[in-house]
């Protein structure tokens, strides 16, 4: 492990906008607020504007989305359907490994945050050039690269992006649990979790029934999702009792990704089968 800093916390030019607004926010309970009701506020008034302007011109619903939805629930379709299992597992481990590797990067930074003279002052101006590189290159990605990846990989490639970055960066820090490494890793990770993850997440439900879309992807979106926070909240609990350190916590991250790249293999392999199946049905998937 890397030792402290030995300035008082981070440049604020060295994380751009987002850390000068840090450095000017720190001292300030209310003013953040204001900025995040703001901006919400201003995506109220955008999103009421879009609707009516776009509701009237909005064509008629086909028969196919007017035909009444079937008498099974959310989690019963999930049980029921191997796919949507499988899919509630990699929604459930992806979230895992991604929630235990916040704790790793938050443990991290606290613990450089004690040799600073104002550890709040290191601590916002870190995680907002830390957001703020995530945020870029998610958005980069999102806007230049998911449509390319998607169109040449597919969904079955695009499934394995995010679990091999994952593996790569938990391995890295399994033998160099250092901040700089970290904190590359997890930019690396949530950028590529809110964009071409993301992406993918979404196109598995493409070739499901309709009920499936509305009723099995909010139950797994809802429950398995956090279920992937509560175990990793065990996780952590589990291995703070036993004082593991960072590369532990890496390494147990690593078993994740392992089980979570094995569930992405056997969703592929089903998406062939039915696809060979049923060509037709599924030729658009």
């Amino acid at each position: 492990m890397s030792q402290p800093p030995s300035s008082p916390f981070p440049d604020p030019a060295r994380y751009g906008f987002a850390g000068r607004l840090a450095a000017m926010f720190i001292n300030s309970k209310l003013t953040p607020m204001i900025v995040a009701a703001s901006l919400l506020a201003i995506c109220m008034v955008l999103t009421n504007w879009v609707h009516r302007r776009e509701g009237g011109s909005a064509r008629a619903p086909s028969s196919e989305a007017q035909k009444p939805p079937g008498t099974s629930g959310g989690f019963q379709l999930v049980l029921k359907h191997r796919y949507l299992l499988l899919i509630a597992g990699l929604v459930l481990l992806s979230n895992l490994v991604n929630t235990t590797g916040e704790f790793i990067l938050g443990k991290t930074v606290a613990e450089h945050a004690k040799g600073a003279v104002d550890s709040k002052a290191y601590i916002g101006q870190f995680y907002s050039g830390f957001f703020f590189w995530v945020n870029l290159i998610g958005a980069g990605l999102q806007m230049f690269a998911v449509s390319r990846i998607m169109k040449y990989l597919g969904i079955a490639g695009s499934l394995f992006i995010l679990p091999l970055i994952a593996l790569g960066s938990y391995t890295l820090l399994a033998f160099v649990p250092i901040l700089s490494f970290i904190r590359l890793a997890k930019i690396a990770e949530n950028s590529t979790d809110y964009s071409i993850q993301n992406t993918t997440r979404h196109a598995l439900f493409l070739n499901t029934s309709r009920d499936a879309k509305y009723k099995a992807q909010s139950a797994i979106e809802s429950f398995f999702w956090r279920a992937g926070d509560a175990v990793s909240a065990l996780l952590v609990f589990v291995g703070t009792t036993l004082a593991f350190d960072i590369p532990k916590f890496a390494i147990a991250n690593m078993v994740f990704v392992g089980l979570w790249l094995v569930i992405a293999f056997a969703i592929v392999l089903l998406r062939r089968q039915e696809r060979a199946e049923t060509p037709q049905t599924h030729a658009a998937a």
